[in-house]
This record gives C-alpha cells, structure tokens and sequence, in this order.
C-alpha cells in the first residue's frame, strides 16, 4: 500500500523537480552555504510535484485506464478518494516547508500549489496553455533554487531552457495520450488541431532551444564546456525531431517523451559544466 501511494507521486518527476532546485542554488550565483535552506525548497518541491501528479491521477481516472492502465488506480491498488485525500496532504506539507525558509518561499509554494491545482481542474482544457503552465512551473523548480541560495541572477537561462523543453514534452505527450484523452472526453492540442500539426507545434518548442542554445556561451556567461556540452543535447533533440516527422505514432511519441526526460538532466549537466 504505502509502495502505491509512493508510484503515485511520480518519484522520477519528484526527483527531477529537487535536482532542478538544487540545480538554481548552484546556477544562480548566490550563496550556497545555506545548505540547510536549499535541501528544505528541493524536498518541498518534490512534495508539491508529487501532490500535482497525485491530483492528476484522481482527476484522470478513466483516460488513465486506457492510457496509463499500470497506475496503482486503475489498478486497483488505492481508492481514488485516497489519492485525492493524499494529495491535499503533501499539498499542505509542502507549502507549510516553506515557512521554514521565509515567509516568501512560503508564497511562492503557495502559488506553486494553486497553479497545479487549477491546471488540473481547467487551464489544461485550454489550447496549449494547459502545456505552456507546465513548462512554467517547471522553470519555477530553478528560480525556487535561485531564492533558497538568495540570488536569482543566474538561475533565469535555465529556467527558460526548462521552460521550452518542457512545453514540447508535454505536447508529445498529449500525442501518446490522444487515445484515451478522446474517449474520456479530455481536450488536448492533438485531439483538438490533429496530432500533426501539434506535433509541428513541438517541434516549434524543440527548434527553440537549438537555436538559443549557444547564446550563454556568446554573451560569456558559460565556458567552452557548456558550448561542447550543449552540442551534443542539440543532435539528440534533433533526431528526435527526425524521429516525429518521420514516424509520428503513439509509441515513438513515448520514446521521444522519455529521451527529452533524459535530455532535461543532460542540460543541467551542461550548464553546471558551463559554470567551471
């Protein structure tokens, strides 16, 4: 049972979320002696991502049936009144870290929690701006660093990469989703302009990143080993455009998902890379 409710967090995700903390505190140029303030915002945030996944699951129970059957509910292993209970409780958890740090953090996790509950009941019924949220709230990971290490100067370049990243994730995974979205009766960018043209839309989101990419390194804010770094992501993220324009189907969209998943903590890597 408490194995379930922890599958229901998503800890991959959760995970992703405190690296991308800790990732801010470095990245920002502040001070990163408080490491006590900085591990309190990385466990707050996994908390929150998990209460956002696990809000999630309740609210998609019948698309997740078809989608995502392997979940602990549909598989039966937590009552979905459960999930939504658990949910509120590392909602509550989570902000109330906050205060552990400032009154600001407190805020700000308050705003992190309110956002992920209003994309789940309705901004994500809205043409693409249920995905730009996401990749909002991702880049939020960053600038949280950025505030538990007192300085945000620096954690703004990858807050905006985790941004784009994110937005064309979150649309390909919409494309590995259309089946269960459609007959659960959930709108997405596929269901609603065709999984084509939403994939173009990624594809938009990808081509972004490359071409902004080498600009830190220009304007000299990272070293040579960001730019050889962030070579190597840009050639991943272009064969995985190769992979959608070339065979756009459910699978594929998983895999690329997965590979821009791997791709999000590649970055990180280059960018502390970039810091050297």
């Amino acid at each position: 049972m408490l194995y379930a409710f922890f599958r229901l967090t998503r800890p991959i995700n959760g995970l992703i979320a405190s690296i991308s903390v800790i990732s801010g505190a470095f990245l920002s140029g502040g001070s990163i002696n408080s490491i006590y303030n900085i591990a309190i915002v990385a466990i707050g945030a996994f908390l929150l991502t998990g209460a956002g996944n696990s809000l999630n699951d309740f609210w998609d129970v019948e698309s997740d049936k078809i989608n995502k059957p392997l979940r602990p509910i549909p598989l039966g292993q937590i009552k979905r009144q459960w999930a939504l209970v658990f949910a509120i409780s590392l909602f509550v958890i989570g902000s109330g870290l906050g205060l552990l740090v400032s009154w600001k953090v407190l805020v700000f996790f308050s705003f992190v929690s309110a956002v992920l509950v209003l994309y789940t009941i309705k901004m994500r019924r809205f043409l693409l701006i249920g995905n730009i949220s996401i990749g909002f709230l991702t880049g939020l990971t960053l600038i949280a660093g950025g505030m538990a290490a007192k300085s945000l100067k620096g954690a703004f370049i990858p807050a905006i990469f985790a941004f784009f990243i994110t937005v064309a994730r979150e649309i390909i995974k919409d494309i590995q989703d259309v089946k269960g979205d459609k007959i659960s009766g959930l709108t997405s960018l596929p269901l609603r302009l065709g999984i084509r043209k939403a994939m173009y839309i990624s594809l938009v989101f990808l081509a972004s990143i490359i071409i902004i990419s080498p600009w830190p390194y220009i304007i000299g804010f990272y070293s040579l080993y960001y730019l050889i770094s962030i070579i190597g992501i840009d050639l991943i993220l272009l064969y995985c455009a190769f992979m959608l324009f070339t065979k756009l189907t459910e699978k594929t969209a998983a895999r690329v998902s997965g590979y821009l998943k791997i791709n999000i903590l590649l970055g990180l890597g280059a960018l502390y890379l970039g810091k050297l």
